[in-house]
């Protein structure tokens, strides 16, 4: 069996070739990467009007399309904290994740209203969560995720024996690519962003994964990285 080693990333374009580019930057050897994004980001509506708000919670970069008239800003990565300045945000809060975002809400608790910009799914309970603090949120969906299939490059590699490397980034992206294989390959080596990621891989295909140290893109290239030179 070949020791070359396959990188197929699921994530949308422009996502994935960041990634690359984060990999490159680290990695001393040639890369084979398939890329088949699973998912498409799509703008929906126009730009909420956020001036009644005292408060905003963002959790993708994707949701920030338009200004943030320098309001203070819980979100949620490195990549939306960027995306939350580069708009005229004020950023107060930066969390790895959702799950650690929720917890850190209590401790400092967002003025109220809030408005929620995000997509139209959504892995954690942000408005329910506020909701349970007695803060009033209102949730703006600004963009959708739009299912793409695989393509037949990449289901050969997810389903074959030659080895090959799986990022998972989110529970849905690991559902979506779960569902459009019928079974993991043996060469396949999986990692996933979150637990949370890891138990939606294993509910669609009764595989395991590796699960990063930490939620957050640069544990994923680091675990990328040494699974390539593995």
């Amino acid at each position: 069996m070949s020791t070359q080693k396959t990188l197929v990333l699921t994530r949308p374009d422009e996502s994935a070739r960041c990634v690359v580019s984060q990999i490159k930057a680290l990695y001393g050897g040639p890369l084979s990467c398939v890329m088949s994004p699973v998912m498409a980001i799509e703008p929906l509506g126009s730009w909420p009007d956020l001036s009644p708000f005292a408060t905003l919670v963002v959790t993708s970069a994707h949701a920030v399309r338009g200004p943030l008239l320098g309001k203070p800003v819980y979100c949620v990565g490195e990549r939306t904290a960027q995306a939350v300045i580069e708009a005229g945000g004020d950023l107060r809060l930066c969390a790895p994740d959702a799950a650690t975002l929720l917890p850190l809400m209590k401790t400092a608790v967002p003025d109220a209203p809030v408005a929620y910009l995000r997509g139209a799914h959504v892995a954690s309970d942000i408005a329910g969560e506020l909701a349970d603090l007695s803060v009033p949120c209102t949730g703006f969906q600004v963009y959708r995720q739009r299912a793409i299939p695989l393509t037949d490059d990449a289901r050969r590699l997810l389903e074959g024996d030659k080895p090959a490397i799986l990022p998972l980034y989110s529970p849905r992206s690991a559902r979506l690519v779960g569902e459009s294989i019928s079974h993991a390959g043996a060469g396949l080596h999986v990692i996933s962003i979150s637990a949370a990621a890891a138990n939606a891989w294993r509910s669609e295909t009764g595989a395991g994964s590796e699960i990063a140290p930490a939620p957050t893109g640069a544990a994923m290239v680091s675990r990328i990285v040494a699974a390539l030179t593995a």
